[in-house]
């Protein structure tokens, strides 16, 4: 019994979305590129509008995305590709982008202005570095209270590749040491997992992607 619980298929690293990081800097640089052409052409007056404006625009930007992420989210949970469960992760984590991103813009803009008023540049990158790094904070905090008391789709998934896992390994007889060589080769991903929980025949799936690694003893 000891051995089964050691005995796991591990699930392979997938690479995080950094929406409250990359996605805010790739909103925001283009518009900075513009700052500083008015900054040689025109002057602070017109810098400082186009400043507001980019804080205007970073607010709803986020609240455009989290609303673009909640549909997604909808629309997978009426077709049956994510739980109940899962939906109210996604819920909670697009959330948690939204309010530690904002805040961390306030609070980075604002920290600037009431240090180096007249460097609207600084105030600029201080909001940035704000919402990158408070929404992340939030975000991250989110994952691991939710991960006490909730599974993810993709957790369920992982454990039901190992029930499988198991019942097959007995049906063909393998051994503990053929079990343990085997189980140590075995990647299964968060795609698999998720293709896995949309199937209508979730045994069958799972046991034609282990059908695959047992076919190489």
């Amino acid at each position: 019994m000891a051995e089964t619980t050691q005995r796991r298929i591990k699930l392979s690293k997938a690479k995080k979305s950094l929406l409250g990081g990359k996605g805010l800097v790739k909103m925001i640089i283009p518009k900075l590129a513009t700052m500083v052409i008015n900054l040689i052409s025109i002057g602070p007056r017109i810098i400082l509008r186009s400043a507001f404006q980019i804080l205007r625009t970073n607010i709803w930007t986020r609240l455009l995305s989290t609303l673009i992420l909640v549909s997604f989210d909808l629309y997978s949970y009426a077709r049956k590709k994510i739980s109940r469960k899962q939906l109210i992760i996604n819920l909670i984590l697009s959330t948690s982008l939204l309010v530690g991103g904002t805040a961390g813009w306030m609070f980075g803009t604002n920290t600037a202005l009431a240090v180096v008023a007249e460097n609207t540049m600084l105030w600029i990158v201080a909001g940035i570095i704000g919402a990158g790094g408070l929404g992340s904070i939030l975000n991250t905090i989110c994952r691991k209270v939710l991960g006490r008391f909730m599974k993810s789709d993709v957790e369920d998934m992982l454990d039901f590749f190992n029930a499988e896992f198991e019942l097959m390994g007995g049906e063909l007889g393998l051994s503990s040491k053929e079990m343990d060589t085997l189980a140590a080769q075995i990647r299964i991903d968060d795609k698999i997992c998720v293709n896995c929980f949309a199937k209508s025949n979730k045994k069958k799936y799972a046991r034609e992607v282990l059908g695959t690694y047992f076919d190489r003893l």
